[in-house]
């Protein structure tokens, strides 16, 4: 005993309208979150390389501490001339630590403002996602109650949403 479903039609202009409307902001809809969950994994991928990069500029500053102090020591010791061959190789180590740091600071400060751009555009389209998702539910209201008002506000949310994700 199957019984044919009822399909829904809009069979008043109107109702086809608000149908096409609320369809044409469920696709920009779409691609808004697409766009926005691709901004925040961006950003994250972005932000752990930075972090990766803060973490080497941190162990290149231990290394060339450690450097500095061994040879601090070594200097110290009565023999000095037997460890001038490990002395000279340690000021050469340091000196290459610390002018790493210089460009791995660089590299770690430019991620992080790639990964700044990319939050702030997740932001952007979360914020117009949010007007989007409401002009679809207050053009299906206005299918609903048949009121014209509802259509139109809910097609001033979805310009506001386009609005805020351009601008």
């Amino acid at each position: 005993m199957s019984e044919d479903v009822e399909v829904p039609e809009a069979k008043d202009p109107f109702e086809k309208r608000i149908a096409i409307s609320i369809a044409i902001i469920a696709l920009l809809l779409s691609y808004i979150s697409m766009k926005g969950d691709n901004a925040k994994t961006d950003a994250i991928i972005k932000t752990n390389e930075a972090s990766n990069r803060w973490g080497q500029f941190q162990a290149n500053s231990l290394k060339g501490h450690m450097a500095e102090m061994e040879i601090d020591l070594l200097k110290s010791l009565p023999n000095a001339e037997a460890s001038a061959k490990k002395v000279t190789q340690l000021e050469a180590d340091a000196a290459k630590y610390d002018s790493q740091k210089s460009e791995i600071k660089k590299t770690a400060e430019d991620l992080q403002a790639q990964a700044q751009v990319q939050s702030d555009m997740n932001d952007k389209c979360d914020f117009a996602a949010l007007f989007l998702q409401i002009a679809v539910v207050i053009c299906s209201v206005a299918i609903l109650s048949r009121m014209h008002i509802f259509w139109f506000g809910g097609l001033v949310l979805a310009a506001i949403g386009l609005f805020k994700f351009f601008f």
